[in-house]
């Protein structure tokens, strides 16, 4: 199966300034080195601590924030040296679903006006067909009718199951369940072939987050999309991700299918996120791994591995050796030197 989206050693560093006349006196590393594939019309999942650098990946991929280094390859085109023309072409398949619903729907803007807006920048992609193009790229936009924006509205938010009649209507008159519904169709205004879904449910109350998520389920197999799932809810993750990618510290320490990785996680810290899992019932037998120690501060260069000042199962080697993500098992990559050895202590 082909990837759609590559990404090889991603960085994402911000600086740290101090003084009066303000000076770089360090980085905090955000995306420290990341590399993974999205295939196409699949979902690959995210997960990690608050602070572990899923947001900033998402953003750094979209272009949404600039990346320090590394390469972000989209269907082919390397895309993480792009800029004026040839970038807005290109966010026209690449679109973000954020995380709140109530911070990023204008509240000055009318339902229709938000999810008309991009085909009013960028026209409407079915008026174009697959062969147009300018000289061997896509073409910039067909500037669309008043009349033919607003059935395109129509259209998404009857696909997204709201009613078409709302289209004037305010965000403030909808419930958050709803709103993210309308991000949904503004995301997919512009028919777009990879989306960032950035905690896109962790705000709403578990039923909506249940019909939220089998909508993007039922989105991508009628549309074909592929999806960066964002999330620290294991169980979402777990049911609508194929594979998944564990990130600690601004680096994926584990990445395999999703079956896989909770079946038989590898990586000490997946273990203790895994086994944060509530588990129904009295007496299930069910242990919980407890990490103990600090989190290294992120502006310092760490040698070794970045776990192992909260690792169970760490040895001296762990300080000085910094372990690269490598495939233990068909599909498994683990970034752990003692993984496969031992289990993490109960």
């Amino acid at each position: 199966m082909d990837d759609i989206l590559i990404v090889k050693d991603l960085k994402k560093y911000y600086p740290v300034r101090k003084g009066v006349v303000p000076r770089t006196v360090g980085y905090v590393r955000a995306v420290d080195g990341v590399s993974l594939a999205v295939s196409r019309g699949r979902t690959l999942g995210l997960v990690g601590e608050s602070g572990c650098g899923k947001t900033t990946l998402g953003r750094a991929v979209l272009r949404l924030v600039e990346p320090t280094s590394g390469s972000i390859i989209f269907d082919g085109r390397e895309i993480s040296e792009l800029s004026g023309r040839d970038l807005r072409l290109m966010r026209r398949d690449l679109q973000m679903i954020f995380q709140n619903p109530f911070g990023s729907l204008n509240p000055r803007m009318t339902v229709g006006a938000m999810i008309g807006e991009p085909l009013r920048v960028h026209g409407i992609r079915s008026d174009l067909g697959p062969a147009a193009e300018d000289n061997g790229r896509p073409s910039s936009r067909r500037v669309a009718s008043r009349s033919r924006i607003r059935q395109r509205v129509s259209e998404l938010l009857e696909l997204v199951g709201i009613a078409p009649d709302v289209a004037s209507r305010y965000p403030h008159e909808f419930s958050g369940g709803q709103r993210q519904r309308i991000g949904i169709a503004r995301a997919l205004a512009l028919e777009p072939r990879l989306i960032v879904c950035d905690e896109a449910v962790s705000s709403l109350d578990v039923s909506i987050q249940a019909q939220i998520v089998n909508l993007l389920v039922e989105l991508q197999k009628r549309l074909n999309l592929s999806y960066l799932f964002i999330s620290h809810d294991l169980s979402v993750v777990r049911h609508i991700s194929d594979r998944v990618a564990v990130m600690y510290l601004g680096e994926i320490v584990e990445e395999a299918s999703t079956q896989d990785l909770f079946d038989d996680p590898l990586h000490p810290y997946t273990q203790a996120l895994l086994s944060a899992i509530p588990v129904p019932g009295i007496g299930t037998g069910h242990v919980r791994t407890r990490l103990e120690g600090d989190l290294p501060s992120q502006t310092e260069e760490i040698p070794g591995c970045r776990f192992h000042t909260r690792c169970p199962i760490a040895i001296a080697e762990c300080k000085t050796t910094r372990p690269p993500l490598v495939e233990l098992k068909p599909g498994h990559h683990v970034a752990c030197i003692r993984a496969g050895e031992v289990k993490s202590k109960e």
